[in-house]
């Protein structure tokens, strides 16, 4: 995104706001008076605690709610009080180009003016669990976009969940007791969301104790948009204190396609009249919850470099609900030894194409930033984010080998055709009209049927990596991974008493690559020499998808939760179940399965009425294979 344009633009902006907006001093008066009644009942919030959090997208809304706690916190000072005030902001890796460059350019604003003023103010960026991150979630076979009419549960993956474990880890140094979080929810939204407001007990004058025990106040609960626009475009004069330049928010609005920010008096607006700014939405640029999400499309004629990203998102909507591009095996094995024929996630070939995709848009990216860089003289940035960075790139590889249904190799294939130069072009509109035509709703979530295997469930599985067994400790290529401190051979034992193979460990599964970073935290010759060897190992597609598992756990690249071991183990057996269906005939759609001799229309009754958990990287699974739905096999980012 350039910087510059939006700077002009947002000049441009702010020239005409100022000859548009005309405030007749009552109006003026009245407005100032709002605004101070906001700050007193934030400055009141903040003299009971320790700690105030503003969550902050730098959206309109959260942008309003920021400036009043900054003048809240100016006005304390004043008066000899030190609050400590932090912005708390989700980056959910697949945001809009311009919502992110904006983020991150008010986010400096907001803290220089913090500290020309002596403000304790901090920004805190929060991430979603790598494994969650929504592309990994699609690309590696572990979920569907999250589209109308299915659970919530990407925004609860990508932001609740991510804002939740910095507010719990704040909690932990402060006292829930003595924090205090600034929302700028507001009644007049929609209905949905004031109804809910409402069974909160949200205020605009007095923070209510949520059930983490801290305190939560909704500063402009009762403003309308036209308020929110107010100040937005106020002066000093008109809101009653100095605060942000926000002109390059009213840009991004703008660009998202309300042209109405810099036309229309803010002072004429009404609830009557159309207010500005009505349908702009930011957020992220796959969205496929919306029916229909025009506002990165509208942004292309500004920022053209765009135009792959909302392609991608199109891909994507036309490819949901296509039988072709759906696997329609379960991921476990229940305890008789079936495996469920229903439409779960993507299908391997969907994946790929997936994939393909999207590490081409970066590669591309990349090459015209090394072209213009060489041109120039100089450092040229990319226009738009990396879409997958590396970690993301090896934890779907790690997926990939974890359930499957990819051909051994598959990714480190892909990844050496990029780095040979290949580029793999987005579909056309005629093509995404084509594909979007094959969709068939009817088949998803319906159960097909069972297939039967020789690996049914016997206790707890236990994860072991044979080529350990055969190098043994003595071998200098040994992993440290393998070694206690005595030198011994490293291993774990669960709450069962079984042994199993060790792992590296951390909160969540993750990708770790620090170990082949160079000294200014660059990947380049170590990592460059790893992804060599990995794919000098498995690009031929001669050895099993449980090698590929172990060799990146036996490496310390994939980290996992203590006690993983376990689910690890389930998948190796699940894994070995499926090498052995294929040997009796494929199993890649839906048409294979159900002409494989192992494949059956019922089961035992026993087995059909008991639940099977799907294996999650949870500590405990939430839903069952068994409970089948639209709405499961639609969106399963738990599973």
């Amino acid at each position: 995104m350039s910087v510059q344009i939006i700077e002009a633009t947002s000049n441009t902006l702010a020239q005409s706001n100022n000859a548009a907006t005309t405030f007749e001093p009552a109006q003026a008066q009245d407005f100032t008076a709002q605004c101070q009644s906001a700050v007193d009942a934030i400055k009141s919030t903040m003299q009971q605690v320790q700690l105030t959090t503003v969550a902050c997208s730098y959206g309109k809304d959260s942008s309003v709610c920021l400036a009043l706690a900054l003048e809240a916190a100016t006005q304390l000072k004043a008066e000899g009080h030190t609050p400590t005030l932090r912005i708390i902001t989700s980056d959910t890796g697949v945001e809009n180009p311009a919502q992110t460059k904006l983020a991150q350019r008010m986010s400096a604003q907001a803290l220089r003016f913090a500290e020309t003023r002596g403000l304790d103010v901090d920004q805190i960026w929060v991430t979603p669990d790598p494994l969650s991150h929504y592309l990994v979630t699609m690309l590696g076979g572990r979920g569907t976009a999250s589209v109308a009419g299915s659970d919530a549960t990407c925004s609860v993956e990508l932001k609740i969940k991510p804002m939740d474990r910095i507010r719990r880890e704040l909690a932990s140094r402060f006292g829930a007791e003595r924090i205090a979080t600034l929302i700028g929810t507001r009644f007049e939204e929609s209905a949905q969301r004031g109804n809910a407001m409402r069974e909160r007990g949200e205020s605009a004058a007095k923070a209510i104790r949520t059930e983490t025990g801290s305190l939560q106040l909704s500063p402009i609960a009762d403003w309308t948009e036209t308020d929110v626009w107010k100040l937005l475009n106020g002066s000093e004069r008109q809101i009653g204190f100095a605060t942000l330049d926000f002109s390059a928010t009213i840009s991004m609005y703008e660009a998202m396609g309300d042209s109405t920010c810099g036309t229309v008096s803010i002072a004429q607006t009404t609830k009557t009249t159309e207010s500005p700014c009505s349908s702009g939405r930011g957020g992220c640029f796959i969205c496929q919850k919306v029916s229909a999400d025009h506002s990165l499309e509208n942004m292309l004629d500004r920022f053209p470099a765009f135009e792959p990203l909302v392609r991608l998102s199109k891909a994507i909507r036309a490819g949901h609900l296509v039988p072709d591009n759906r696997s329609f095996l379960g991921k476990t094995i229940d305890n008789a030894g079936y495996i469920r024929v229903f439409s779960s996630a993507y299908a391997p070939q969907w994946t790929r194409s997936l994939l393909k995709w999207v590490m081409s848009i970066d590669a591309t990216e990349d090459d015209r930033a090394a072209e213009r860089s060489e041109k120039l003289g100089r450092r040229v940035a990319r226009r738009f984010p990396r879409l997958l960075q590396p970690e993301h790139e090896l934890l779907i590889a790690f997926q990939w080998a974890r359930y499957g249904v990819q051909k051994p190799g598959e990714f480190f294939r892909i990844r050496e055709a990029i780095m040979q130069g290949k580029r793999w072009a987005l579909p056309t509109d005629q093509e995404l009209a084509d594909l979007q035509a094959k969709s068939d709703k009817k088949v998803m979530g319906k159960t097909f049927g069972y297939v039967k295997t020789d690996h049914a469930e016997q206790g707890k599985a236990v994860f072991a990596d044979h080529w350990r067994d055969l190098i043994g400790t003595e071998s200098g290529c040994t992993p440290d991974i393998m070694l206690t401190d005595n030198g011994e051979r490293a291993m774990y034992r669960n709450s069962s008493g079984d042994l199993h193979d060790n792992i590296e460990t951390s909160d969540v599964v993750e990708c770790d690559l620090s170990a082949l970073r160079e000294a200014d935290g660059s990947l380049g010759i170590t990592y460059g020499d790893f992804m060599w060897w990995a794919a000098s190992e498995f690009a031929h597609g001669n050895r099993t998808h449980n090698d590929e598992l172990a060799f990146l756990l036996r490496e310390g690249v994939i980290r996992a939760r203590k006690g993983y071991q376990s689910v690890l183990g389930a998948y190796q057996r699940h894994n070995r179940a499926l090498t052995a269906l294929r040997e009796q005939g494929s199993i890649d759609t839906l048409a294979d399965i159900q002409v494989h001799p192992a494949f059956t229309t019922s089961i035992e009754p026993k087995t059909a009425s008991a639940p099977v958990l799907i294996v999650t990287d949870k500590a405990s699974a939430s839903k069952t294979e068994a409970q089948g739905g639209e709405d499961e096999q639609m969106d399963l980012f738990a599973a």
